[in-house]
């Protein structure tokens, strides 16, 4: 089955290690939320700023969850430390859903998609189908691995950037205009490279309508 989708706008961020100005003083004025939030929900709630969507459904995509998250857990375990609260609410994999949900107002469809190297492919066709039922959504996936001692689990020594793609689109039923080819991003985490081409794709048509085929 194939399903195509317009795309109708689409925001980036990315940085080596950590993500900067990504406006969160702006974007979550209320300060004790804000000092909650993790990488990710930074991330996809700056996304979703720049797009100018806040009341879409959304799909959110992330390949390792809140790993930061979950370290701190295990190492406050390790040394006998009280756990922190905050840590294990957003411990769990759709923690951006949920502070989307939050800071939006978003009383609407938000789902989270975890399908680790698959994932933005994964994001991409939930997305399609869920298309066939609301005018527009928004498709996100982000990934941060940048946290203390992450080195002692990634002893193969690959360096990942702290990244986020969003998608906003809608079904359509014209012709695909946008060929994907599978391409690879080194020094990205593969969860993100199906979103990643399509906006390469995107910025060097540079204009007209901008669509693409999912096959489900």
């Amino acid at each position: 089955m194939q399903i195509n989708l317009e795309i109708l706008g689409f925001a980036t961020v990315e940085d080596s290690q950590k993500c900067t100005a990504l406006n969160e003083k702006r974007v979550v004025s209320d300060m004790m939320l804000r000092r909650r939030l993790t990488r990710n929900a930074r991330i996809s709630l700056y996304l979703t700023d720049q797009i100018g969507d806040f009341t879409s459904p959304v799909v959110i995509g992330n390949a390792y969850g809140e790993v930061g998250e979950t370290f701190d857990i295990l190492r406050c375990i390790a040394i006998n430390e009280t756990v922190s609260p905050t840590a294990f609410q957003n411990s769990v994999h759709n923690t951006p859903a949920s502070y989307l949900s939050i800071v939006g107002e978003n009383k609407g469809y938000i789902t989270t998609v975890s399908d680790l190297h698959a994932t933005s492919t994964s994001v991409l066709k939930v997305g399609a189908v869920k298309s066939l039922s609301y005018d527009t959504l928004l498709l996100i996936v982000s990934d941060s691995v940048d946290f203390e001692r992450v080195s002692e689990l990634n002893r193969c020594g690959i360096t990942l950037k702290e990244c986020g793609v969003a998608l906003r689109v809608r079904h359509t039923t014209k012709e695909p205009t946008v060929i994907l080819e599978g391409k690879k991003y080194a020094g990205y985490s593969p969860s993100i490279w199906s979103m990643l081409e399509i906006v390469e794709k995107l910025r060097e048509a540079k204009s007209g309508e901008a669509i693409i085929a999912i096959e489900i």
